[in-house]
């Protein structure tokens, strides 16, 4: 994600790039302020609104969609979604197992592994949970530079564009919502 801000503002495209207190020990209210200050400025520029949002950062997009506070924007990825059987540590409010998925006021997809070591179960079954469609790529990780994930000039196609390269060969597969 890093790299793609970057990027982004290298080619002189506006990014709100917020850094989440506490990455590793969630705080839901400290996080959902954050998120709405960063998506705020956002919509102060011109041209499209695109949000991607990575591992718990999709679960707080999926929160504000829920409590009816996030922004309309043009699109939205959510990359790598951790499981939430069980919620992990400090977002147990946030847990939504029982819950419907949210009313998506903005179109959304997801993208992970085929395995995910924070996400047990299939995306499948995740993106039926969040009503929303899937796209599966071949391999184990979680889509970050741990896993060997650096530069991605595909989530940078579709940052721009919104052409999702990936779905094409290289064994990626889409879900169905």
């Amino acid at each position: 994600m890093r790299w793609l801000a970057e990027e982004l503002r290298r080619r002189r495209v506006p990014v709100q790039y917020p850094q989440l207190p506490a990455p590793a020990a969630p705080m839901p209210d400290q996080w959902r302020d954050v998120a709405l200050a960063e998506l705020e400025m956002l919509a102060e520029g011109d041209g499209e609104r695109v949000v991607i949002a990575h591992s718990l950062g999709t679960v707080l997009w999926r929160h504000l969609e829920a409590a009816g506070t996030a922004p309309r924007v043009d699109r939205v990825l959510l990359v790598a979604p951790p499981g939430m059987t069980p919620p992990p540590p400090g977002l147990e409010a946030w847990a939504f197992a029982e819950q419907a998925a949210p009313a998506w006021r903005s179109p959304a997809t997801m993208l992970a592994r085929e395995v995910d070591p924070y996400r047990p179960e299939p995306l499948g079954q995740v993106a039926d949970g969040w009503a929303l469609p899937g796209i599966v790529l071949p391999g184990t990780g979680h889509l970050n530079p741990d896993d060997g994930h650096g530069p991605w000039e595909a989530v940078l196609d579709w940052a721009l564009t919104g052409d999702a390269r990936w779905r094409l060969g290289e064994g990626a597969r889409s879900l169905d919502a």
